[in-house]
């Protein structure tokens, strides 16, 4: 099962890494001698080719390293909207953190100890990279943790056999500040889909089900997304149940997703009628509201 967030985010991602070897062909193509089509209304007629075309390929690597840190943020943000994936201490965290991207990833790294170094050490050095070559007199530096896995990646490693990477040079690389190769852009876009995607699982695993499931009815209702299941008030808790569980399908939630608490929750709302369910949501919201004010 994945969250609405990460749907959201490999939707926007889309394919990156194939969008950036088409333009990487293209520009290629260009440096072999193709030209401008004549329906391609508008001036191109670069003193050097060559020259032109690395240029090129150095725009097309940040704007793709900007793209994908630009979509991790949006997942950040969106697991923070209800129904969160957060829970409330970390929701205030990820809330105090403002704009900063940097400080989201640092945030749900410190508070998701399972999240595995093999992963997160690409994204915060795909975050650095971007930013030094994006912002004006940004000097980011790696993580402890991240540079020390850098600097002793063992010869048998995954990712680097995977893609054929030179992990010294690539570090060499970023602390002159140069742009990333393909290669090295490549890697960095593909293992933040992999982390994004470890980071869902850890929080869905997590998660406060009971709440995300209240939360998540109490929102489709307000929206007037018919459930059916309070229009099955002659027919047995299970099959009400049945129902309930059939609707949340469509909103994302597998049928293997329910622990206790979710049980718990789907057992007492089979019992209730609509207005009741959106009454009681409505009066737990006012005394959480009431204590937050009083704390």
């Amino acid at each position: 099962m994945n969250s609405r967030a990460f749907r959201k985010f490999k939707t926007e991602i889309g394919q990156a890494n194939h969008f950036l070897i088409t333009i990487m062909i293209g520009l290629d193509a260009v440096e072999d001698g193709a030209e401008k089509r004549e329906s391609f209304n508008t001036t191109w007629n670069p003193e050097s080719k060559t020259a032109s075309v690395a240029r090129s390929k150095h725009y097309a690597i940040k704007s793709a390293l900007a793209w994908t840190v630009d979509n991790l943020d949006m997942y950040l943000r969106l697991c923070n909207r209800e129904p969160r994936l957060y829970s409330d201490s970390e929701s205030t965290e990820i809330a105090d953190t403002g704009h900063s991207i940097y400080k989201k990833f640092r945030c749900v790294i410190n508070n998701h100890k399972k999240l595995t170094l093999d992963k997160f050490a690409y994204v915060d050095l795909l975050i650095c990279w971007r930013n030094n070559t994006v912002h004006f007199d940004a000097e980011n530096q790696l993580m402890h943790d991240s540079l020390n896995y850098f600097k002793n990646v063992p010869a048998n490693d995954v990712v680097t056999n995977k893609y054929h990477l030179d992990v010294s040079q690539m570090l060499d690389r970023f602390n002159r500040g140069e742009c990333p190769t393909f290669k090295e852009a490549a890697t960095l876009i593909s293992m933040t889909i992999h982390f994004v995607e470890e980071l869902d699982s850890i929080l869905l695993r997590d998660i406060d089900q009971y709440r995300f499931l209240e939360t998540s009815l109490f929102k489709m209702l307000k929206s007037e997304k018919k459930t059916g299941v309070f229009s099955l008030r002659n027919t047995t808790p299970e099959k009400r149940k049945k129902k309930l569980k059939q609707f949340f399908v469509t909103a994302g939630v597998s049928e293997e997703f329910y622990n206790g608490d979710g049980e718990r929750f789907l057992d007492e709302v089979v019992n209730l009628k609509e207005d009741e369910f959106i009454s009681k949501v409505l009066e737990k919201r006012k005394e959480e509201e009431k204590k937050a004010e009083e704390s």
